[in-house]
C-alpha cells in the first residue's frame, strides 16, 4: 500500500512540477483529482460487477473458485472471477477495504496520465468534471476489456491505465487547447523545477515493481517484480545511449527520465508472461527507444495538444508492450507456464490459454478498443468542459490565477513582461 501511494501521489505528482511557474497547481490539482478519483473508482469498480452479477456467473461458471485447497490461487488477475463464484451471496452493500482503495488507485494513475496532456489548459472546476467522466470511462473500459472480453491486463494495467489514460487525455486536449499554447513562455521548465520532476521519476522508478506486481497472482508476484526490475535497469542504461545517439546536441533531462519510465510502461503486462530476464531487458530497452524516438520526431508535431509528453511516455511505449503481448500469444511463450509449480489453473491467469489465435485476437482487440474508448470519451468530455469556459493565454501555465503566491513569484526565471502579474 505504501509503495502504491509513493508511486501515485509522490512520484507521478512530482513529475508534473517541471513547469517553471505551475508547481502549486500541478501538485494541488493532482492531489485533489487523486482523492476524488480513488473514491469514485473504488465505488464504480464494485457497482459494475453488482449490476452484471448474473452475467458474470454465467460466463465464468467453468472456472474454479479462488477458495479451498489452492492458497496460491486466491488472488487472481481477474477480480471478477472471485465475484462470479460468490455471486449468489452478494448484496448491495459496498465494501471498504485496502484492496478496494488500491484497486481505485489504478484509476487514479489513468487520471494523472490524462492530466499530463492538460497542464495549463483547464481550470479546477473543469478538471473535476473531467475526472468524473474519466473514471467512469476507465471503469467501463476495464470491465469490457478484461472482465467481459477476457483480455490479459493483470499486471501494471498496460491497456486500461497507460494506453487508455493517454488516449483520453489527448482526446480532451485536442478540444480544449487554445491557440498555440506552446508559444507561452511559461510553458517551459527551469532548473529547480526540473530537479523536483527528476525526484518524482526516481520515486516512480523505485516503486514500479510493486505497482506492476500488486495484482499479479500470488505465485507470480516475485517473478513480475523481478521482470520489471530487469526492464527498468535496461531502460536506465539505454535511455542515455539512445538519447545521445538521437539528439546530436545532447538530450534534456526530460528525455532521460521519461525514457527510463517508458521501460516500466512497456514491461507492465508482459512481465507476467514467463519470459526470460534477457527478453525483459530487450523489452525495456525497446520501450525506451520507442519513447526517445517519439520525443524526437512526433512530440514537436503535437506540442500544442500534449503539454507533458504523455504520448511519448505512455502511449507509444504502451503500444510497444501491446505488440510484445501479441507476439507472446502467437509464438506461445506462455507454454512455459506448465513447468512452474503452484500454477495449476492456467485459465485463471489467461482466459484464452491454449487457444493461440483467440489469445492473439483478444489482445489486439483490447488494444484498439482502449484507444478508441479513450479518444472518443476524451473528445466528448472536452466538448463538455469547453462549455464552461477557457483559460486565457496570459493566465495559463501560471499559479497566480488560482493561488495566492509569494511576493517573489514574478521574479523567478526570465519573465515576459506581458505575462507578469501586476
Amino acid at each position: 500500500m505504501f509503495d502504491m501511494n509513493m508511486y501515485t501521489y509522490l512520484g507521478m505528482c512530482l513529475t508534473m512540477t517541471y513547469l517553471r511557474k505551475y508547481a502549486y497547481t500541478s501538485l494541488g490539482m493532482s492531489f485533489l483529482m487523486g482523492c476524488l478519483a480513488q473514491e469514485w473508482c473504488g465505488l464504480l469498480l464494485q457497482w459494475i460487477p453488482l449490476a452484471w452479477c448474473s452475467h458474470l456467473k454465467q460466463i465464468y461458471s467453468s472456472v474454479g473458485c479462488p477458495y479451498g485447497n489452492n492458497p496460491d490461487l486466491t488472488q487472481f488477475d481477474n477480480y471478477q472471477r472471485s465475484l462470479a463464484c460468490t455471486c449468489e451471496d452478494m448484496s448491495s452493500l459496498i465494501s471498504i477495504t485496502v484492496s478496494d482503495f488500491v484497486r481505485g488507485q489504478y484509476g487514479v494513475v489513468a487520471v494523472l496520465v490524462s492530466y499530463g496532456a492538460l497542464l495549463g489548459k483547464v481550470n479546477p472546476l473543469q478538471m473535476l468534471l473531467i475526472v468524473v467522466i474519466n473514471v467512469g470511462a476507465y471503469c467501463g473500459n476495464k470491465f469490457l476489456c478484461v472482465d467481459y472480453r477476457g483480455g490479459v491486463d493483470n499486471t501494471g494495467s498496460l491497456y486500461t491505465t497507460h494506453i487508455f489514460g493517454a488516449a483520453f487525455g489527448l482526446g480532451v486536449s485536442v478540444v480544449v487547447s487554445g491557440k498555440r499554447p506552446s508559444e507561452n513562455p511559461d510553458n517551459s521548465p527551469r532548473y529547480q523545477s526540473n530537479n523536483y520532476a527528476i525526484l518524482g521519476s526516481l520515486f516512480m522508478f523505485c516503486t514500479y515493481p510493486s505497482f506492476n506486481a500488486y495484482w499479479a497472482p500470488a505465485a507470480l508476484r516475485v517473478y513480475v517484480a523481478a521482470n520489471t526490475f530487469a526492464a527498468l535497469m535496461a531502460g536506465g542504461m539505454f535511455a542515455f545511449i539512445w538519447a545521445n545517439l538521437i539528439y546530436p546536441n545532447g538530450p534534456t533531462v526530460m528525455h532521460l527520465q521519461d525514457g527510463v519510465l517508458a521501460a516500466g510502461v512497456a514491461a507492465s503486462t508482459p512481465a507476467s508472461m514467463f519470459v526470460s530476464p534477457v527478453i525483459m531487458m530487450i523489452i525495456g530497452a525497446g520501450g525506451t527507444l520507442a519513447a526517445t524516438l517519439s520525443f524526437r520526431y512526433l512530440q514537436p508535431l503535437i506540442d500544442d495538444q500534449d503539454t507533458q509528453g504523455i504520448t511519448s511516455l505512455h502511449l507509444i511505449p504502451g503500444l510497444w508492450g501491446a505488440a510484445i503481448m501479441i507476439v507472446v500469444c502467437i509464438i506461445g511463450i506462455d507454454n512455459n507456464w506448465t513447468t512452474l509449480d503452484n500454477v495449476a489453473l492456467m485459465s485463471t491467469i489467461m482466459p484464452h490459454y491454449g487457444q493461440q489465435w483467440s489469445s492473439t485476437a483478444t489482445q489486439a482487440i483490447i488494444t484498439g478498443f482502449s484507444i478508441c474508448v479513450g479518444g472518443v470519451s476524451g473528445a466528448v468530455t472536452g466538448v463538455v468542459a469547453r462549455m464552461t469556459g477557457r483559460i486565457a493565454l496570459a493566465g495559463s501555465y501560471s499559479d497566480h490565477v488560482f493561488w495566492i503566491v509569494p511576493d517573489d513569484f514574478t521574479h523567478i526565471g526570465d519573465e515576459d513582461a506581458s505575462m507578469k502579474v501586476m
